[in-house]
């Protein structure tokens, strides 16, 4: 019977130990949104105990905004410690077994992505797969275009909104010339050769200060040279020349650069609880993702949820969290739908 195959399936997550070594986020990223050997009831347990630990991490980051608020008393940090207090305390899944898909149907998010990882893997997971699906349109329309990472970084500093500040006025000087470039302007960028492009602002901190750094995933005409685009971001920056422009879709499958644009926010868990409060308060209401050309408009789901398969028996999947456990199946709450 499907909900004995389920329920079966389901309870491997409680021979999973939280001292598993977690995955990185390129392989969280492709795990949700791409399709492999397992199938999708068969790779629910990885994603709720990926989910339970996100939970852990939220809550984490929960008790340092909780200490910011006691020892300043701004009411913003209260308003973010009530979003992460009920954020993923549920999950409800619907199992399509005749199709065997899963969809997250219900659940209870803050959206506060710089905050907390489990809405970071959601929000990644929805503009990975919006700007896959762009990519493979605008490929089909243009099959001589070739996929790039492009990868530039300015040095570190102590001081992060000057950074971020630093960054993103450079990258916007590049573009700019791009613009001018192709609509007959003289100056001359590497950048002109760029079709469509999506990129992201990312921070690491080892103890050295802010590094910063952007990722884009660009759709070019011709061959970039590395030496000339130095040069560019040598005289865009002032002070940093380091660019790295590798092909992506040849060797390995493009979504593997992709993968680099869009875990920016899942990256803020590998700083500690104080320096991604740090961060998150600082970037909170700014842009860290952007795009050019062919791939400007790609629309992207404001829901964190997926979207049904109407017309389909399903088996319900209701999981609350419990602390120091993680999600756990409520069986009380898991049922089938009246349409079997």
């Amino acid at each position: 019977m499907p909900t004995k195959n389920t329920i079966k399936t389901i309870e491997k997550v409680s021979h999973m130990t939280h001292k598993e070594k977690p995955p990185v986020t390129e392989e969280v990223l492709a795990d949700e949104v791409t399709e492999g050997l397992q199938s999708e009831s068969e790779k629910l347990p990885n994603k709720i105990l990926r989910y339970s630990r996100a939970r852990e991490r939220a809550l984490l980051i929960l008790d340092e905004v909780t200490q910011q608020y006691h020892q300043t008393g701004n009411p913003y940090f209260s308003k973010i410690s009530d979003k992460l207090n009920s954020c993923g305390n549920y999950l409800s899944f619907r199992h399509y077994y005749t199709v065997d898909k899963v969809r997250l149907h219900a659940a209870s998010f803050c959206k506060k992505h710089l905050f907390c990882p489990l809405c970071a893997i959601r929000r990644a997971s929805k503009q990975l797969s919006s700007y896959m699906q762009r990519y493979k349109a605008i490929m089909s329309e243009n099959p001589s275009l070739v996929p790039v990472m492009i990868t530039l970084t300015v040095k570190n500093g102590d001081d992060l909104l000057e950074r971020y500040d630093h960054l993103v006025k450079s990258v916007q000087v590049l573009n700019r010339k791009r613009t001018r470039a192709r609509t007959g302007s003289r100056d001359k960028t590497e950048f002109s050769k760029i079709e469509a492009s999506v990129g992201s602002y990312e921070f690491t901190n080892k103890g050295k200060g802010w590094h910063p750094h952007v990722h884009i995933a660009a759709l070019v005409t011709a061959h970039i040279d590395q030496q000339a685009l130095s040069a560019e971001w040598k005289k865009a920056t002032g002070d940093s020349f380091i660019v790295d422009v590798r092909p992506i879709g040849q060797i390995q499958e493009p979504i593997k650069g992709f993968l680099e644009v869009f875990k920016y926010a899942l990256k803020f868990s590998d700083l500690t609880s104080e320096q991604q409060v740090q961060a998150a308060v600082t970037l909170d209401a700014r842009r860290l993702l952007f795009s050019t050309g062919l791939f400007r408009g790609t629309q992207v789901p404001e829901s964190l949820i997926d979207e049904p398969l109407e017309g389909l028996p399903y088996i319900q999947l209701f999981y609350k969290y419990l602390q120091g456990i993680g999600y756990t199946l409520d069986p009380e709450k898991s049922t089938k739908s009246n349409n079997i």
